[in-house]
């Protein structure tokens, strides 16, 4: 499927990229501006809890902060190849979530949440997320709050390739306060929660993955100290073979597709489709990003989702949880 220009398929008839992503940039440049004069409550974006009957639920959670420039709008861009080649590896009744990052220590919206859907729907919960391009310069953004959420307030019955793809270039912070969890991530605790604590739950619930944007400037092929510190953070948790980094937001839709191989095993297909499409240059950037994910082995992935309680479930019941400090 050729993502270089216009087609026709299905519910996305008629649909231009170009089109598309100029009016997501307009969208981006005011929508903080219009979500203020308008008054919209933070809470407003975040739903109490999410269901979806969808065999394969994808959730997108971007961090949305300025530092990630364009890679929301290339996104946008690019929803009806995302939503049918999706469908290809996933199933049809891929389902997605898309979850907006912030920073719970600097911005008016640090998490915003919207329900499940496909096909044209896409188009219309994301333009219902507000683009606060803030950030708290402490190269830790509140991811932490979106795994809580959706580790806690997702009902997904049917659900047997569940995945989870965090979209970012920072780091996390290490603790979830109670106010947080509440305000936030609409889950109760009895005490702060440590953030490695949270990404287990959320692994036990989803296959979960990193695209990493870098950090600012990088030497080279190499890592700035900054870009070192914020992987080996997520990769202390996550594991090397969960993270793509990936240079340019123009191959991320691409990347997506190649967890989504490692997830149905059809890494070939994957090969062969991106290459019979993309130049040279492109494809590698692309294998490269994927080279953890696609070559090591995946310790990481259960075999069937919603495997246990969270300890966020055990609280509520009155047992003690033992990884809450």
């Amino acid at each position: 499927m050729s993502e270089s220009g216009d087609y026709n398929p299905g519910p996305w008839s008629g649909y231009s990229f170009s089109s598309a992503r100029a009016t997501y940039d307009r969208h981006v440049s005011r929508s903080y501006d219009d979500a203020k004069v308008a008054k919209i409550s933070p809470t407003k974006l975040v739903p109490d809890s999410l269901e979806t009957l969808s065999e394969s639920p994808i959730v997108i959670a971007c961090d949305v902060t300025g530092s990630m420039e364009e890679w929301p709008a290339t996104i946008f861009s690019k929803l009806p190849y995302l939503d049918l080649e999706g469908q290809e590896y996933m199933g049809k009744t891929m389902e997605i979530s898309f979850a907006a990052i912030g920073d719970a220590h600097s911005d008016s919206y640090p998490l915003q949440v919207r329900e499940f859907t496909s096909g044209k729907g896409l188009e219309k919960k994301l333009k219902e997320l507000i683009i606060e391009k803030g950030g708290g310069g402490q190269i830790r953004e509140s991811y932490e709050l979106a795994a809580l959420y959706y580790a806690n307030n997702v009902k997904m019955p049917n659900a047997i390739n569940p995945m989870f793809i965090f979209i970012g270039d920072e780091g996390f912070y290490d603790m979830v306060s109670k106010e947080q969890a509440k305000n936030w991530s609409r889950v109760s605790i009895n005490q702060k929660v440590s953030t490695k604590d949270v990404l287990d739950d959320l692994m036990k619930k989803y296959s979960v993955y990193l695209i990493r944007k870098p950090y600012g400037a990088s030497s080279g092929d190499g890592m700035s100290m900054n870009d070192k510190t914020i992987y080996k953070q997520w990769a202390s948790v996550l594991g090397e073979d969960r993270i793509a980094i990936l240079p340019e937001a123009g191959r991320v839709v691409d990347v997506i597709f190649g967890l989504m191989a490692n997830e149905t095993d059809r890494i070939k297909y994957f090969r062969k489709e991106l290459e019979g499409r993309q130049t040279e240059g492109q494809v590698n950037t692309v294998l490269k990003s994927l080279n953890t994910v696609h070559a090591l082995p995946d310790v990481k992935k259960l075999p069937s989702p919603s495997r246990g309680k969270s300890i966020m479930n055990e609280s509520r019941k009155g047992k003690e949880a033992s990884k809450l400090i």
